[in-house]
């Protein structure tokens, strides 16, 4: 079997094929008969629900004869294996069962929520709105500082590095870095010259570190010895960031993808809230 025939074989597997009796056949306005299968016949409308469930299917590409046999023999193959599946009984396994219902839920979720369920939903003056609410929130990167650090326990020896770090020039960054390099006990940042990167007011960093970082106001200044849980601190700020607002192109995916799902959610909450409420529902304890 080609790879194309493979591909479509397996997405058949996966979508419920709908299965007519001889009767049903003959009553339903089905399109012409393609092929039998023991006794379920295959129509031609069966061939178009298969093009729909193929996500990388066109009907200009099934007008030649080849790909539309090939189309056909792949119904038939599942059609085989779905009789054998029931006939031997997989059809009832407890599994089978759940995959069924799951495919049911799907749609019976998508055609309740309706427009609601759908990304289309969202209008740009929706994004435009939550673009605004949460901008100063989300949406703007703040101001940060970038530092070099230098890392020891002994708070004598801190002291003489931080008499030593005073005496660079502000444009001596190599110096600073070097005496990291030699110096330094953090083995996370002193191949890098003790770089810490930018760091902001919401950084993870400890609170003493933060809050020095950010009091630094010009490059080549440095705060410290600061004592924190690991040891005693040294910084040397190397540049400053000022704060940058994300423009509303750059994010008005990610929003309009939030709200879909926020959307959604709220909406499929509330149909299964109404349906607990029709339905008795009873947890047993200990269960």
């Amino acid at each position: 079997m080609s790879t194309r025939c493979f591909r479509l074989f397996l997405l058949l597997l996966l979508s419920a094929c709908s299965q007519k009796s001889p009767i049903e056949s003959s009553e339903a306005n089905r399109g012409a008969l393609v092929a039998r299968v023991g006794k379920v016949e295959l129509h031609e409308d069966d061939l178009q629900r298969a093009m729909a469930r193929d996500p990388g299917a066109t009907p200009e590409r099934f007008k030649a004869a080849s790909a539309r046999r090939e189309l056909i023999d792949g119904l038939v193959r599942f059609e085989l294996l779905a009789q054998e599946a029931e006939r031997t009984g997989l059809t009832k396994d407890p599994d089978a069962i759940h995959a069924l219902q799951q495919i049911a839920v799907t749609k019976l979720v998508n055609r309740t929520l309706g427009e609601v369920g759908s990304p289309e939903s969202i209008t740009p003056a929706d994004v435009e709105r939550e673009y605004t609410a949460r901008q100063a929130s989300e949406f703007t990167l703040p101001e940060a500082v970038q530092v070099r650090h230098i890392l020891v326990s002994d708070a004598k020896l801190a002291d003489q590095i931080a008499m030593q770090a005073r005496a660079f020039g502000p444009a001596d960054e190599r110096g600073f870095a070097e005496l990291a390099t030699n110096q330094s006990e953090d083995l996370a940042t002193r191949a890098t010259g003790g770089d810490l990167g930018f760091i902001d007011k919401n950084s993870r960093l400890p609170k003493p570190i933060v809050e020095a970082a950010t009091s630094l106001k010009t490059a080549g200044e440095v705060a410290g010895p600061i004592q924190t849980e690991a040891g005693y601190e040294i910084l040397r700020m190397v540049a400053r960031r000022a704060a940058a607002v994300s423009p509303l192109s750059a994010v008005q995916g990610l929003i309009r993808q939030r709200l879909y799902q926020e959307r959604r959610t709220k909406a499929l909450d509330a149909f299964i809230a109404r349906l607990r409420a029709e339905t008795p529902v009873e947890l047993k304890e200990g269960s």
